[in-house]
């Protein structure tokens, strides 16, 4: 009879399936923490350039799409849903006074991380190089990010003032301070309901970029990261933080199935493109080869471009982020033991981690020639191991975050 009652009470494949749906209570998204630390992860993994067991998972593997583009995506959902909750009880020009005080703070860091590498620099047993210059690990060209003759202090003054110079690996924080200041602009479009002029808008910006190739500013991070067409992701990213329940209360319906269904589908397409990417560093055996390669190219550099965020990129970046949440959704309990213990926090400290991190890359290029065509797989990963165990341990000790923000 024992045994009877056993079995009776056994639970069924479906209830266990049910038992790893995401269910942690709190007002606090932690599937949205555990994106932010892939996010944090990939851009990790290639600031710090080495080729290990690391890269085969994070480098356009998954699709053709990068760790920037889901932080800053990530970015503008989280702004989107925090802010519309606080205009329930703050005014927007409170809340607008708080954002450009936050662009302000980080524009400060900006400033300091310069100085510090400028300081760096004229230490002779620093080697400061993997950060004051960008590589071509292709060609093996490099090109200086900081000034190589002498300046007048007038002109020292003004590429620091408006970010004309800076390591590279963290040029996306000046992408970040721009957006900041035009999100009180961004939120009085939404607060008034005026979503589709946003978009709308976001999207001329985005489409002109495309035709006719512009920077707005002066500063270094617009070679890699143009604002007129970067903004187009942040905007979509804000919506949908300011929608995130009606987006979430559609998704359950029978239309909502469909769209989620199409972009799954269409993530799923482009992980099948991205195995045949052309990346030379890449073990061919790890790639494969039914795209020509020529035609991959064509439509890597036209269609799905990186720096300019070609259209099939954006696609990409958001259909890959939903598949992703929805698989947390649906398996959060094993996936979270897996690596929540570490992804979590990173993404918990996302801001935090990113300014770090370019220390830790200075730090790591003192002992480490970097090399992507060297493929020592063993010592790379420890490597990238332990890049990235001491941005974690950084960020469950939260060492610095009285100055650095997050």
């Amino acid at each position: 009879m024992v045994d009877t009652v056993s079995v009776s009470h056994r639970p069924s494949v479906r209830e266990q399936v049910r038992s790893w749906h995401y269910a942690v209570p709190g007002r606090r998204d932690l599937r949205i923490d555990m994106l932010r630390g892939i996010a944090l992860v990939m851009m990790v993994v290639a600031h710090t350039e080495v080729m290990s067991v690391f890269n085969i998972f994070t480098w356009e593997r998954f699709g053709l799409t990068t760790g920037a583009e889901g932080f800053v995506i990530l970015s503008g959902f989280m702004l989107g849903f925090l802010n519309r909750q606080r205009l329930a009880k703050d005014l927007l020009l409170t809340l607008s006074w708080n954002l450009w005080r936050r662009a302000f703070k980080i524009y400060q860091v900006n400033i300091v991380i310069i100085l510090i590498i400028l300081l760096l620099s004229h230490l002779p047993w620093v080697n400061t190089f993997e950060v004051t210059h960008f590589v071509d690990r292709y060609s093996g060209n490099a090109w200086s990010l900081f000034p190589t003759t002498p300046q007048i202090k007038e002109t020292w003054f003004n590429i620091i003032l408006f970010l004309e110079i800076g390591p590279h690996q963290t040029q996306i924080l000046g992408l970040y301070i721009c957006l900041l200041l035009a999100s009180p602009l961004f939120l009085w479009f939404l607060y008034a309901g005026r979503v589709a002029w946003l978009i709308a808008l976001s999207l001329a910006c985005y489409v002109s970029y495309q035709l006719w190739p512009v920077r707005v500013t002066a500063a270094e991070f617009e070679f890699a990261f143009p604002v007129m067409a970067w903004q187009f992701i942040y905007v979509l990213g804000m919506c949908c933080g300011w929608y995130k329940e009606e987006l979430l209360s559609l998704a359950r319906t029978i239309p909502g199935n469909i769209v989620v269904g199409m972009l799954v589908a269409f993530a799923l397409g482009m992980l099948f493109v991205a195995q045949n990417h052309t990346n030379p560093f890449m073990p061919p055996a790890l790639l494969m080869h039914v795209i020509p390669a020529a035609d991959f190219n064509w439509f890597y550099h036209t269609l799905a471009a990186k720096n300019g965020l070609g259209p099939f990129r954006v696609i990409n970046d958001f259909s890959l982020i939903v598949s992703v949440y929805l698989l947390l959704t649906v398996c959060w309990r094993p996936i979270e033991r897996l690596c929540g213990w570490f992804l979590i926090p990173l993404g918990q400290h996302s801001l935090y981690t990113f300014i770090i991190h370019v220390f830790v890359v200075l730090a790591v290029s003192q002992v480490v020639h970097f090399d992507l065509w060297q493929q020592s797989w063993i010592r790379n990963t420890l490597v990238h191991a332990f890049a990235l165990g001491v941005l974690w341990w950084m960020a469950k000790k939260e060492i610095g975050g009285r100055f650095i923000p997050n």
